[in-house]
């Protein structure tokens, strides 16, 4: 049992002078390191090998979509990990340092510019930790912002996904000088953050090379892909569109004698034309995918406007006059005059005449006539449109 002991305490005390270092070992470490060293170099002892990069980057958040400007920024880490063959050391010539946080521009670091990014372009500027290893190996973790212009496809909106790409390459070196190495194909995400409007379905880190001649550069590309939350699109937009789609269609309803059928028409139309000034602020202006809520919203404006029309039509009928001038007015249209005839064949008096024509009787039953038949007809186009419409924009997620 005693020499049991006393290995343990050979261990322990040398487990504790290997981790006694001084000042004096850090200034000996650094001198030695970098007394003859430049960070403009590769820090690679046969400079016709590429370096090889390892490259991760960890997901934080969603910072901003923007769909009018196409914007999408997120908030996240890039950790990069190399090997620096001119900074090895040995631990138990300083004190048993095994690692050493140099100072910005001391060791050699890549460029990173962000050439699709909305602001500042490059990424190296955030480093907020350097770790050097006393093998050579260098750690570099840069948080920050990156954003990227994305071609948003509003098709089927608010039940749209999108997938952006945030392309970071180094114009530093030339492709067979310097090679990234995705550490994972998949982004990690750090947290549990959620966002109230979007959820990231899946994440992907790839590297590839660029063309911009006569040389190609090496490149990582973080993509992602955003589904949008469609329950306050739903409840604010779509759903109040369609009732009141639905809704303006029923002016067939409302009696003549009322004196509301024209104004409950032209109230509808211009609610829809409310909505649809507000849901052209929320989408890109773009003319080669509109969204189809977009297009539903057109027709039934234009329907809309059909029934405004029809329904002027219904009131002229109704309040088509006496009898006498309805007869007068039918053996006026009866006569063979070819200039007349002419004259008068886009008049809208005629078309009532024709359609009302004869004792009032029969001119109230053709009346209601025309107004059922007009119900009908635009309650079946309203519907109809409406659940293709809703039957294709909910076809991309699943619903």
């Amino acid at each position: 049992m005693p020499q049991v002991y006393l290995i343990l305490l050979l261990i322990v005390s040398t487990r504790q002078s290997a981790f006694s270092a001084s000042v004096d070992d850090l200034h000996r470490l650094r001198n030695h390191l970098f007394n003859n060293y430049t960070p403009d170099v590769r820090p690679l002892l046969n400079q016709s090998q590429p370096l090889l990069m390892d490259v991760n980057f960890q997901f934080q958040r969603i910072h901003r979509i923007d769909n009018t400007q196409n914007e999408f920024s997120i908030r996240g880490i890039l950790s990069l990990a190399w090997k620096d063959e001119f900074l090895v050391w040995k631990s138990a010539d300083f004190g048993g340092l095994r690692h050493y946080h140099p100072k910005k521009g001391d060791v050699w670091t890549p460029s990173f510019l962000n050439g699709d990014g909305i602001e500042d372009q490059e990424v190296m500027e955030t480093i907020t930790r350097r770790v050097l290893y006393k093998n050579g190996s260098v750690v570099v973790h840069v948080p920050g912002y990156f954003s990227t212009f994305c071609n948003f496809d509003m098709t089927y909106f608010p039940f749209d996904s999108q997938t952006c790409n945030i392309k970071l390459n180094s114009l530093d070196h030339f492709a067979e000088e310097l090679e990234f190495r995705p550490v994972s194909k998949q982004v990690t995400t750090i947290g549990n953050y959620k966002d109230a409007e979007w959820t990231v379905d899946w994440t992907m880190l790839t590297s590839d090379q660029i063309n911009i001649a006569p040389h190609r550069y090496s490149r990582i590309s973080v993509m992602l892909k955003v589904a949008r939350k469609p329950l306050f699109a739903i409840l604010n937009i779509v759903i109040p569109i369609v009732t009141i789609s639905v809704l303006s269609m029923m002016v067939f309803l409302v009696p003549v004698e009322s004196g509301e059928k024209l104004s409950f028409s032209l109230s509808a139309l211009l609610s829809l034309a409310v909505f649809m000034s507000f849901i052209s602020e929320q989408i890109p202006a773009s003319s080669e995918k509109p969204p189809l809520l977009v297009i539903y919203l057109t027709s039934m404006v234009l329907l809309n406007a059909l029934s405004v029309a029809s329904t002027v039509l219904v009131l002229l009928c109704h309040h088509r006059g006496s009898v006498a001038n309805a007869t007068r007015a039918c053996d006026s249209l009866s006569k063979p005059n070819t200039a007349n005839i002419v004259m008068k064949k886009y008049s809208l008096r005629k078309l009532v005449s024709v359609i009302c024509c004869g004792k009032e009787e029969k001119y109230l039953s053709a009346s209601r006539a025309l107004n059922n038949t007009l119900l009908l007809l635009f309650m079946g186009v309203a519907i109809g449109v409406t659940i293709t419409t809703i039957t294709q924009m909910t076809s991309n997620t699943g619903w």
